[in-house]
């Protein structure tokens, strides 16, 4: 009976989550849809994952018999309500674009914690737990930062922030696969990085807000190369990374300056060589990415295992709790991506993409529907850090390009990455609001 249903749930699943990729599509450029027609493709999205999640939620139940998973199906779906009524609370007015970004970002999070109970359960439960706390966290910064009424004169202090906890790490870091990334404290582990991504945009946005001249780009190249250089020091280099594409296309969009991009690129080109040259970890893995099957009992065991997950589970998958994910090394964190295309099939990875593609392109429609510079700058900044993010992920996983260990966003296990995340959500979706309450505080005053 299992394998039946098994074996049915792979075109479920596989028909739910393609409806919902191709909402997607027309949701990308929600300003040719009405009112109505955009409330109702929110709907059947919503409608998708609450059918993905009990499929999903049947299947694993039947294979696990564990109680848990159906309070994990229910938890779920809590949060998403609650979620969606924060949202409302916050930005007082609908936002159909808000709706679609919401959906997407649910389907991120179910997707990985499905895929968690399938690999671990009490990981699933741990990642959960860790959602919750995520909201809490994010209600209280945008709180906080509406009661701060020009929270972009905080420019040095964000950056002070984020040099000293980079700093911390990467002279009291914990070495973890030869890199400095977190702090222990007690039997906690932090990840400072994961926080200094939100300062490090909110930093590198008031620079350019504040000064709309050289001076402002003057500041944020010193801040942005002292971040790096930090990364570095700690060979966090797929932090590294993101910050300095970050740091580039925001300068950009802001100056709209193609001598400054020239100059900016032909700098990260150059770092890219010194920085192969200089750690060995980096030419591991550029050979592990160029031929990892000469190197498969060493440097390559990892994407090679990846390769073959994806290759085995085909177009249509192996089924949920038919495929061998945890043979996959870091499959809950790096590579989770793989388990996803092994068991629910490499169409399914196809259509995450799609979705994540146009997350991004959803952040950047509300980037620029922002009234302030400022903020329209830090939804910028949330957006490509979120696509790079994803890129580099996903095409280490499917050998595009070399590994950089960096964590699939709000799929991959961890807690420090998805508080990050939905804070970064929460400014984005309430950025608006942030600002109109700005301008309401100064009129009160002025009266």
């Amino acid at each position: 009976m299992l394998n039946v249903i098994t074996s049915f749930s792979r075109i479920t699943i596989l028909v739910f989550i393609v409806v919902f990729a191709v909402i997607d599509l027309f949701q990308m450029f929600e300003y040719k849809l009405n009112e109505v027609v955009a409330s109702v493709l929110a709907t059947i999205q919503a409608v998708m994952l609450v059918l993905f999640l009990v499929n999903a939620s049947i299947v694993l139940y039947m294979a696990k018999e564990d109680a848990t998973v159906w309070f994990l199906f229910a938890g779920l779906i809590i949060f998403y309500i609650v979620f969606s009524i924060i949202i409302n609370v916050f930005t007082n007015e609908e936002h159909f674009i808000s709706k679609g970004l919401i959906n997407n970002c649910f389907l991120f999070v179910a997707m990985g914690i499905v895929t968690l109970e399938r690999l671990k359960i009490s990981l699933a439960v741990k990642q959960f737990m860790s959602l919750i706390f995520a909201l809490v966290i994010a209600v209280a910064v945008v709180i906080l930062v509406k009661k701060i009424v020009m929270i972009e004169r905080f420019v040095f202090y964000f950056a002070i922030i984020g040099i000293l906890l980079l700093s911390l790490v990467a002279f009291m870091g914990q070495v973890e696969n030869g890199a400095k990334l977190s702090l222990a404290i007690g039997s906690l582990r932090f990840q400072p990085s994961e926080f200094v991504k939100i300062t490090f945009v909110l930093f590198i946005s008031a620079c350019i807000a504040n000064y709309k001249d050289f001076r402002g780009l003057l500041i944020a190249t010193l801040g942005t190369a002292i971040h790096v250089l930090l990364l570095v020091l700690s060979r966090d280099l797929g932090m590294a990374l993101i910050f300095a594409v970050c740091y580039v296309f925001v300068v950009f969009i802001a100056y709209k300056n193609y001598i400054v991009l020239s100059v900016e690129l032909g700098a990260a080109f150059i770092g890219g060589i010194l920085a192969y040259n200089l750690f060995p970890h980096i030419q591991t893995r550029f050979l592990a990415w160029s031929d990892p099957l000469s190197v498969i009992d060493d440097k390559g065991y990892q994407i090679s295992q990846s390769l073959f997950a994806i290759g085995t589970g085909g177009w249509l998958g192996s089924g949920l709790n038919k495929g061998m994910p945890n043979k996959i090394p870091v499959v809950t964190n790096d590579f989770i991506f793989a388990a996803i295309s092994e068991e629910m099939g490499a169409l399914v990875g196809v259509c995450l993409i799609l979705c994540f593609c146009a997350t991004v392109i959803m952040l950047f429609n509300m980037a620029f529907k922002c009234t302030n510079s400022y903020y329209m700058l830090v939804d910028c900044g949330t957006a490509i850090i979120f696509a790079v993010q994803a890129i580099l992920n996903i095409g280490g996983v499917t050998k595009f390009i070399p590994s950089t260990g960096v964590t699939l966003p709000f799929i991959s296990y961890g807690s420090n990455s998805l508080v990050s995340l939905t804070v970064s959500l929460m400014i984005v979706l309430t950025s608006n609001e942030l600002y109109r309450e700005r301008v309401h505080h100064r009129g009160r005053h002025a009266r």
